[in-house]
């Protein structure tokens, strides 16, 4: 596998792999149930509608934005501190002589509870920097001051054509924990111009292979692609009709109109996990175009059994990671 190839230059704008795929669950449950986060309801505010149209819009937060360390930092400590707290309660029911110290327990689940509720706040003070990849329109929009920047789109922000905007495979140390990574990194073509275009996309936190980044920029530019149908995956099913092309393809594809929506998270996760195992056999430097699956349900069938329900299990998970991450 010839990944190495891409490094160091701009990735074409073609796809190789055609097995678009990326596990979404309904928000529906963990809108109905907020836990322990009093301004739960702020996270879903969405200023622009960009997330309400996915058929329309792809938005992706810049990896190197600040306000990540401001969120990503405390659920950190807060995992750190409660598995210590663990680690030390399991050393000390038989071997604890002294008593048990209450106050260390009391300051992390205090600590995860503050930040659990400044996080809505934050969002709302220092909204996090965007870009959007708009396939009506063909632009790029940034949430964020581009200087030298002349067009604006319909929400008065800077935008930029989709045909002038590049990406490159990059590996560098994470500020976490100083491992290397891959990150697959946009911008415009004319980065000296524009240097502020420059978006480090985090797809996944410990990105060690770089089959990730690839998949990442093959389903962005198959999404920019306006002449064909969009892939058929979870997060679009509930909005395929609202693109006239993909309605159209349907239509004749005898698409059911509910599919993905009749599968668990935890399925969709093992389709993704199948698929990955594939791209990483083939070679993405010279093999040729892979064939797109247009009829998924004819290769996985849906367990509804699985999906997950708002009950005693479900809540008694939320709370958990809220008290011991600070996670939402």
């Amino acid at each position: 596998m010839s990944i190495y190839n891409y490094l160091g230059g701009p990735l074409a704008k073609k796809t190789i792999f055609n097995k678009y795929f990326n596990a979404k669950t309904s928000k529906s449950l963990t809108k109905q149930f907020g836990g322990l986060c009093i301004l739960y309801g702020w996270l879903y505010i969405d200023k622009l509608g960009l997330k309400a149209q996915p058929q329309r819009f792809q938005v992706h937060s810049c990896g190197n934005d600040p306000m990540r360390a401001l969120i990503f930092g405390p659920m950190l400590l807060g995992f750190t501190g409660s598995s210590f707290i663990g680690l030390f309660t399991l050393w000390w029911i038989p071997f604890g002589s002294k008593p048990y110290p209450l106050t260390l327990l009391f300051l992390v689940l205090i600590g995860n509870l503050t930040f659990l509720n400044l996080q809505p706040l934050w969002d709302r003070m220092a909204p996090p920097k965007l870009a959007y990849f708009d396939r009506q329109t063909g632009k790029v929009g940034y949430t964020f001051g581009i200087p030298g920047c002349d067009e604006r789109d319909e929400f008065g922000n800077c935008c930029f054509d989709w045909r002038d905007m590049q990406c490159s495979l990059i590996n560098e140390s994470t500020s976490q924990s100083g491992s290397r990574a891959f990150f697959p990194r946009l911008s415009h073509k004319n980065i000296d111009k524009y240097p502020q275009t420059k978006m480090t996309i985090v797809v996944t936190e410990l990105a060690q292979n770089p089959i990730y980044c690839l998949l990442f920029w093959e389903r962005l530019v198959r999404f920019m692609d306006n002449t064909k149908p969009l892939p058929d995956i979870p997060e679009y099913e509930g909005y395929r009709h609202l693109d006239s092309i993909t309605a159209e393809f349907d239509k004749h594809n005898n698409r059911p109109e509910v599919y993905w929506r009749d599968m668990s998270f935890a399925q969709q996760t093992e389709v993704y996990d199948e698929l990955y195992a594939e791209a990483y056999k083939i070679d993405w430097y010279s093999d040729e175009p892979q064939p797109e699956i247009t009829k998924p349900w004819l290769r996985w069938t849906p367990e509804p059994e699985r999906k997950q329900t708002l009950n005693w299990k479900y809540k008694a998970k939320r709370l958990f990671m809220q008290l011991t991450c600070g996670i939402p």
